[in-house]
């Protein structure tokens, strides 16, 4: 293996340098085509949130999308493995090796006492066959087998001692299962124990309910967290946070019971209500579930397990604990809907389920607006993320880049205007002195200028050849109105975003390079409107029917009215008329294109061409019937029609204005 070694730039550290840092114009630039899509700024957060990004150097940070689908792929994996009929069959299967050992310590009493004919010996039968009588009649369900037994005296010191041992542990599990995470306190089942457990349930169930009530539980919960805590989590701070611990834990138990099939449910709730009403446990739990069901919220899942490994009643609650977190995380991320949202995600439990690195993905994600914010690019106003006019130069600037680069012919150097003439503005490009020339000098230049031709030396003699004056910009204006297509079919047919690019692009292009030309933007569909620069980010298609081209026209026109110098209509649309306003100034509907829209609107092109108005028109997506009436329409204005398609329309807008920009004269 060969070792190539590597160039670093090494700077001392200030507290600033993070591999995780987010550069707000890489995110800028993510969401810049779902901002233009949607029109909304939180839309656009929202899709980056879920799809995720890359940065330059090609670390990607994972969306919640792939959050989700990490999270359902976990719950997947757990159903596919575990049976939860194991829950009970474990408890069954334990109480009927009791009973066979205590039958077989029955049969071996009977076989010592079988030689003996006395009276002892045959009550003593009597009496051992009675006890297997008693064994081979008991219930088959756990609950029904524990009832009796516990009333049952064993011949066998060994059952007997396996049964004292199987109810301690099997109530230790159905505590486990409605307590879970707080077996700290609840781990024997001693009388000292169980008393301070009533204890603690008792004092448990008086603050939820006075919460329930309304009342002040400050004082009283800090003292029951004084007196109980060591049972509970770290990190419990008020009593809605209890709440949200215990309602989990009841959603889990709840889940669990829900998972089984109604016998086995059955079954687990007799036995459940058994052991632990002997503990005098079942009152303060039942009490505990009415407390806890107004915070419940739907009703608890019911998990379709597919495996064939059993589940035992002692490991059941860290299966369905971890079933329910990693149902509400999911329900979490696929409802969050802006990134101040994302501080509400228990990090911790993130990270526990998915891993170190998507607690930082989250991160990021929470990160982005304020990136964003902080850059200047977005803003809130009134509780809603708007652009701000940076974002919107940076949005213009960006697209007029992207469409540019789709052609060699298409570089902005390539488009200087192909005269100058005398003005007061500079162009910041300088010209040797003409007789006749304005005298303004470009002293940098002149003195330039002499120090080649005599070179290095002082003092600098400068010569009429040497002067270079400073040229200025020629006073020409250009007006321009864009005709934007809003209408259903562009996006429909996959054309709004392009068209909305090129948009963004002309006005960054006018408001960089020719900032004293005019330019307004009309949308149509059904009728026209105007649209500001600063609202082209927001606008959306119309749900409306209806390519009312007349109107736009009409619109363009009064537009151009009050304006000077060159004068010219740019059309983007993928659909021929199809409305144009009646004469009582209702709008008229047909399609196909009626006769008397298809006239309404070439009364229209008459009309600008009568005021010297030239219409350029870009097609999309182009039919016979438009291609016809296209040839109409420039048969009467002698503008031109181009029929391209979202790749190339862009490149075709903008080099067309280009070229007929550096005409004006």
């Amino acid at each position: 293996m060969s070792y190539e070694p590597r160039n670093f730039i090494y700077t001392r550290w200030d507290g600033t340098q993070n591999a995780l840092a987010i550069d707000a114009d890489e995110l800028f630039d993510e969401i810049r085509d779902s901002l233009l899509y949607h029109g909304d700024v939180s839309a656009a957060l929202k899709k980056l949130m879920s799809d995720g990004f890359r940065d330059r150097r090609g670390n990607r940070t994972a969306g919640l999308k792939d959050m989700v689908e990490r999270l359902a792929q976990r719950r997947r994996e757990i159903l596919s493995q575990h049976d939860p009929s194991g829950i009970l069959q474990e408890i069954s299967d334990a109480l009927e090796t009791i009973v066979q050992q205590e039958q077989e310590a029955i049969d071996y009493r009977l076989s010592e006492l079988a030689d003996k004919g006395d009276s002892a010996s045959q009550s003593a039968k009597d009496e051992l066959s009675s006890k297997g009588l008693e064994l081979a009649t008991m219930g088959g369900d756990p609950a029904s087998r524990i009832q009796a037994l516990r009333n049952y005296d064993f011949v066998s010191p060994e059952a007997a001692q396996a049964f004292e041992e199987l109810l301690e542990s099997v109530s230790q599990q159905l505590l486990d299962s409605f307590f879970h995470s707080m077996k700290q306190g609840l781990q024997s089942q001693g009388d000292e124990s169980l008393a301070r457990t009533r204890e603690m349930l008792a004092d448990l169930n008086s603050l939820l309910s006075n919460y329930r009530e309304g009342k002040d539980t400050g004082a009283e919960f800090s003292a029951f967290m004084e007196k109980w805590g060591d049972n509970f989590p770290p990190g419990i701070g008020s009593v809605e946070e209890l709440l949200d611990f215990l309602t989990a834990q009841m959603r889990a138990t709840s889940a669990m019971f829900n998972s089984l099939s109604p016998e086995q449910r059955r079954e687990l709730m007799d036995l459940a209500q058994t052991l632990l009403g002997d503990m005098d446990l079942g009152w303060q739990i039942s009490q505990l579930g009415e407390n806890l069901a107004p915070f419940m919220g739907p009703g608890s899942p019911r998990y379709g397990f597919y495996g064939d490994q059993p589940m035992g009643l002692g490991e059941a609650p860290e299966v369905f604990s971890e079933l329910g977190e990693l149902s509400d995380l999911e329900a979490f991320l696929r409802q969050v809907s802006s990134p101040a949202d994302l501080a509400e995600v228990d990090l911790e439990q993130l990270e526990k389920t998915l891993g170190k690195g998507a607690r930082e993905a989250l991160e990021r994600l929470a990160e982005v607006a304020a990136a964003l914010e902080k850059e200047g690019l977005i803003a809130t106003e009134d509780s809603k993320l708007t652009l701000t006019p940076k974002g919107m130069r940076r949005i213009g600037e960006s697209a007029l880049s992207e469409l540019f680069s789709k052609g060699e012919e298409a570089r902005l150097g390539d488009h200087a205007l192909t005269k100058s003439g005398v003005g007061h503005d500079l162009e910041y490009d300088t010209k040797r002195y003409e007789f006749g020339d304005p005298f303004n000098l470009s002293i940098n230049r002149t003195i330039r200028n002499a120090l080649l031709r005599s070179g290095a030396q002082v003092p600098i003699k400068v010569i009429p050849d040497d002067f270079e004056i400073e040229k200025t910009e020629r006073l020409a204006r250009a007006s321009t109105v864009l005709l934007l297509d809003l209408s259903l079919s562009m996006p429909l047919r996959d054309n709004f975003l392009t068209a909305k690019k090129v948009a963004m692009a002309l006005h960054a292009l006018i408001a960089s390079k020719y900032p004293k030309d005019f330019l307004s933007i009309v949308g149509f569909s059904e009728v026209a409107r105007r649209i500001e620069p600063r609202e082209l980010p927001e606008v959306s298609w119309d749900y409306v029917y209806g390519t009312n081209m007349e109107h736009a026209l009409l619109m363009a026109r009064e537009i151009l009215r009050s304006q000077e110098g060159h004068k010219q209509i740019i059309m983007i649309t993928d659909g021929e008329p199809t409305a144009h306003i009646q004469p009582h100034g209702d709008v008229f509907f047909s399609y196909p294109s009626s006769p008397e829209t298809i006239e309404a609107t070439l009364k229209e092109v008459m009309r600008c061409t009568r005021e010297d108005i030239r219409i350029n028109t870009f097609v999309l997506d182009a039919t016979r019937e438009l291609k016809k009436f296209m040839e109409r329409f420039a048969s009467i204005n002698k503008g031109r029609v181009f029929y391209t398609d979202p790749d190339n329309l862009g490149k075709f807008v903008l080099v067309d204005f280009l070229a007929n920009r550096s005409k004006v004269v």
